[in-house]
């Protein structure tokens, strides 16, 4: 489910301190949005550490998550690059640091230093295709889109799998693109295998092999 390293992990120690030069060092308490969705803001984020909850909202209030982001991962690379809007809201899920880049920085950096250049890419491509497949967590039986949803969001590499995906049920389901009721009896499925532990905002994997195995995945 993409690249096996985070952006972090893909560069040496020289662009390492490059960047942290370049940067602002910032900290999030949980539940703080870091920004909403159709900001003008073309910073990126490196996260340091903690998690970040991706998310869009529809005209009507509606949340749907598109991911979420953990250490050594990078927030808001698309307006930083072409200075866009935000395309989605960013919310601390619990205690965050993490490092801040401006797009001017981000450009001296990346003119300078074709490493960062390249990391930046291959965070662009992978996220492009997981677009594409969270299009195909959108069909077959619902267990089997419960599943890739958790495991889709829990992964982050070889390096680095978190086990408690801070998703409420009505959110599981919205990726998922089934009904809550679904999603709840999904998770049931799960839970009574001893597969997963629920708890009120989050969703914690016990047994991924075995969760990959009973979803056909």
């Amino acid at each position: 489910m993409g690249i096996d390293q985070s952006f972090w992990e893909m560069l040496d120690d020289t662009d390492q301190t490059a960047l942290r030069a370049a940067a602002t060092r910032v900290a999030f308490e949980p539940g703080v949005v870091i920004c909403h969705q159709g900001d003008k803001s073309r910073n990126m984020l490196v996260v340091s550490h903690g998690r970040v909850r991706v998310s869009r909202f529809t005209l009507s209030g509606e949340e749907t998550v598109l991911a979420v982001r953990g250490p050594g991962e990078i927030i808001g690379e698309m307006s930083a690059i072409d200075g866009g809007r935000r395309s989605a809201t960013l919310t601390a899920v619990d205690a965050v640091r993490g490092m801040v880049i401006s797009a001017r920085a981000l450009k001296r950096l990346c003119e300078e230093r074709p490493r960062i250049v390249w990391a930046v890419l291959c965070v662009v491509v992978s996220r492009q295709r997981a677009t594409g497949d969270q299009q195909d967590l959108r069909v077959g039986p619902s267990l089997h889109r419960v599943g890739a949803v958790l495991l889709d969001l829990a992964h982050r590499g070889t390096s680095d799998m978190i086990t408690t995906v801070p998703l409420s049920q009505r959110e599981l389901a919205g990726i998922a693109g089934i009904s809550r009721e679904t999603a709840v009896r999904a998770l049931k499925t799960l839970r009574d295998a001893g597969i997963i532990a629920t708890h009120r905002t989050s969703i914690e994997i016990l047994r991924e092999d075995e969760l990959r195995s009973l979803c056909g995945i």
